[in-house]
């Protein structure tokens, strides 16, 4: 079983949820590849292969030295072109990312995707590739960064000798463009050498871990990274260097001592070259961002150094706790036969430490949990203390459902009704039956209730992969009239158009999804740990499908947004209980803490990609009130699994950058995806206003692909403009400046009150 599982929001287009990336400990590439595999403009995942890198020579070609790791020169190619004086007026932010192959590329665009930041990918098999056309004229240039990942270099099997696929020539084109449009150029997983002003002092590391952190963010403050932050770099290819030309070279990463295997001082991780009308980062170090959290955090420093800050996009943090079941009784997974549910303490103990928590974010954060209602538990709950009569028709019960394969396909018009035929519409149970219950009774308390934000479960929790119409359709109505009925309905946060469903099913049944929107649900929670329901192409927009249901009703829309399962298990209250779960179920080692730190190492890195599922827990996960002490981060308490999961990893989070972290209700989630999905599709774009006498960026004009677009659509800026021209300002906490622009025919054009320097 997988430690992770994104949650899906479903918008009825029946869309379904955000990419799940599996990692792997290796970062490097597989050069093998065909040669006429085409370019990339979207999500990838493949697992690569580790490849030695060799060192790079200077070369010199015409009035500029290229950097390279060829051993000959080759003749030139139709992409090369002397540089010319500095003449640019215009230049469009679109990135270009050369890399081997399609898992390379990955972890050079994930983090531009991540942003909303437009990219083309060119992969350059070992025979190479022409380089697109850089520019249309010179004045306007097409691409605003070039990212190149490893030298696209590749094993000569014949001399022995690693050579870049990219030939002299066309180092040098690339060269050249920068130099006359001002581009500034990333190179991930470098050798050091002379042509960067450094010097390599060795590997590391086979005896313990390094640590790598940002040492210096002067070119890139708006990334909003902590200085001194230290992050592993465990399972990372790394070269260790010192600076030899200070001249050229700014330090601008660090990595740490690393005694045990020989290194006692630290050295440099990365660094900033600026030479010959020309400016480059360099990064000593390998990337995959698929698992690793030090590329999620590392990628931030080179794409707002790349892009100045200024880029098509937004930045945004988000994680939503999710908790499930409430009301209703969980059978505990190390004691089945005894049941857990919440008392009034637990939930007491939670609003008090919400606050604490929230103490600790970082300027502009708005953060807070949600919960998914159950209202049959609050039935099942009354009844037991109070006579039968008071709470007729009592709660639905029926027999033990016959559990169905996950991806479980029910034949239209098949299955039996399991609810009471003679139960139609929802009865209004009494408040002396419903207000029996202590449970409710807190969360009637508006301070208690608008402490969380909340959303249906439905009324009993069926499961809906075979479950008929009637049934699901009595399952949403009767929970939406219960909610209304007890108040939960008047939350501040309540999502009225969405719904988890149980155990994330019914996602292949059209007479449960047909269900579902008679029923008036718009939105409903997936699961990302099933390939099936995961947009593979984007990982940052619901998969958009049709449910064929008859010929008549043959389209139904839902929206769909992901929710991902930590290893707090569903039936667990205790440390011990989620444990055993995790040794059990997903070949687990070692004690709680150790599940703990993969929690943090895992899911940091989702926070850090800018992945804004849902998180799932369950009821049983908030037990707190009766429980032992425990220690986390170094603080004894009594800690609920959902509290000890929190501190572990938004302490960590919080000490990596300075970025604000919110949350969101359901719907509001839901309509987040989809709203990402129509901005990508009118596919956005920003182009820099360039005053070349002065060389400096003195505005931005943004547009859209037919210069229209149905959502307002977000762009970054590193500085204020004169005219907002009628776009929503939103600067939360210390991040840069977001203009969400109306594009209704035509760009449109701003002007920055402080220009941007092209150098420096």
């Amino acid at each position: 079983m997988l430690a992770l599982q994104l949650r899906a929001y479903l918008a009825l287009t029946f869309a379904i949820c955000l990419s799940f990336v599996h990692g792997c400990y290796d970062h490097r590439l597989n050069p093998r590849r065909s040669a006429d595999e085409d370019p990339i403009n979207n999500d990838q995942s493949i697992v690569p292969k580790h490849t030695i890198l060799a060192p790079l020579v200077d070369l010199d070609v015409g009035p500029i030295t290229v950097s390279v790791n060829t051993s000959s020169a080759v003749t030139a190619s139709q992409e090369f072109a002397p540089p010319s004086p500095f003449a640019a007026a215009s230049v469009s932010s679109t990135v270009l990312v050369i890399a081997r192959d399609k898992s390379s590329a990955y972890s050079a665009y994930s983090g531009l995707n991540d942003l909303g930041i437009p990219y083309s990918v060119l992969l350059v098999p070992a025979n190479g590739a022409s380089l697109p056309k850089l520019n249309d004229s010179v004045t306007q240039g097409n691409f605003g960064l070039i990212v190149v990942q490893s030298e696209v270099s590749y094993l000569n099997t014949k001399t022995g000798e690693y050579t870049s696929a990219l030939t002299d020539q066309q180092w040098a084109s690339i060269y050249a463009y920068q130099v006359s449009f001002g581009v500034r150029l990333v190179r991930l997983d470098v050798t050091p050498s002379a042509s960067t002003g450094t010097v390599s002092i060795g590997g590391c590391c086979s005896k313990g871990d390094q640590q790598v952190s940002i040492s210096n963010d002067t070119g890139f403050t708006t990334a909003g990274l902590k200085i001194a932050a230290g992050v592993t770099t465990t399972g990372l290819w790394h070269y260790l260097a010192n600076i030899t030309d200070s001249s050229i070279a700014t330090e601008f990463a660090q990595f740490s001592t690393a005694t045990a295997d020989g290194f006692k001082t630290k050295s440099t991780a990365g660094v900033i070259n600026r030479t010959k009308g020309r400016e480059q980062m360099v990064f000593f170090i390998g990337f995959s961002t698929d698992w690793s959290v030090t590329s999620n955090f590392l990628q931030h420093a080179w794409i707002h150094w790349g892009t100045r800050g200024l880029y098509s996009g937004y930045r945004r943090a988000m994680m939503t706790p999710q908790v499930d079941d409430m009301f209703l009784e969980t059978p505990l997974f190390d004691a089945p036969t005894t049941n857990f549910r919440l008392l009034p303490e637990d939930l007491d103990m939670h609003v008090q430490w919400m606050d604490s928590v929230r103490s600790t974010l970082n300027s502009g954060s708005d953060w807070f949990i949600e919960i998914g209602h159950n209202g049959n538990g609050n039935i099942e709950d009354s009844e037991k203390r109070r006579e039968a009569a008071s709470c007729r028709p009592g709660p639905i019960e029926y027999a033990d459902q016959v559990d169905t394969p996950i991806e479980f396909v029910k034949p239209l018009g098949s299955g039996t009704d399991l609810w009471p035929a003679t139960l139609t519409e929802y009865p209004k149970y009494s408040t002396s039956c419903t207000g029996n219950d202590e449970l409710l009774n807190w969360f009637q308390d508006s301070s208690n209730l608008n402490a969380f934000a909340h959303v249906s479960h439905t009324f009993t929790h069926e499961d809906l992969n075979n479950a008929t119409y009637a049934d699901t359709y009595k399952e949403i109505t009767w929970n939406t009239a219960w909610m209304k009925d007890v108040g939960i309905s008047k939350a501040k946060r309540f999502s009225p158009i969405g719904l988890i469903p149980p155990a994330i099913t019914g996602m292949h049944n059209g007479d449960a999804i047909k269900g579902w929107v008679d029923a008036g649900i718009k939105n409903v929670v997936g699961d990302n740990t099933r390939s099936i329901l995961l947009n593979q192409a984007r990982s940052h927009i619901s998969l958009l499908f049709t449910h064929m249901l008859t010929s008549t009703f043959s389209k139904m829309s839902i929206g769909h947004s992901s929710q991902q399962l930590q290893q707090m298990a569903t039936k667990c209250d205790l440390p011990d209980c989620t444990t055993a779960e995790w040794k059990q179920y997903s070949a687990g080692n070692g004690t709680f803490t150790d599940l703990l730190a993969l929690e943090q190492s895992v899911n940091v890195r989702h926070l850090l990609g800018l992945h804004h599922d849902a998180f799932m827990f369950h009821q049983a996960n908030m037990r707190v009130s009766d429980v032992d002490d425990i220690t986390i981060n170094g603080v004894r308490g009594q800690y609920s699994l959902l509290v000890a999961w929190v501190e572990t990893v938004v302490p960590e989070f919080v000490r990596l950058v300075k970025w604000p972290l919110v949350s969101k209700k359901h719907d509001d989630l839901a309509a987040s995806f989809l709203s990402r999905m129509n901005r990508d599709a009118c596919k956005p774009n920003i182009s820099w206003i360039i005053d070349n006498s002065r060389q400096t960026i003195t505005g931005a004009t943004v547009s859209a692909g037919n210069m229209s677009c149905p959502e307002k659509l977000p762009f970054t800026f590193p500085t204020a403009v004169t005219d907002t021209q009628g776009a929503t300002k939103e600067q939360l906490g210390s991040d840069p400046l977001t203009l969400w622009v109306v594009l209704s025919g035509k760009p449109i054009t701003f002007t920055f009150t402080t220009p941007i320097p092209i150098y420096g």
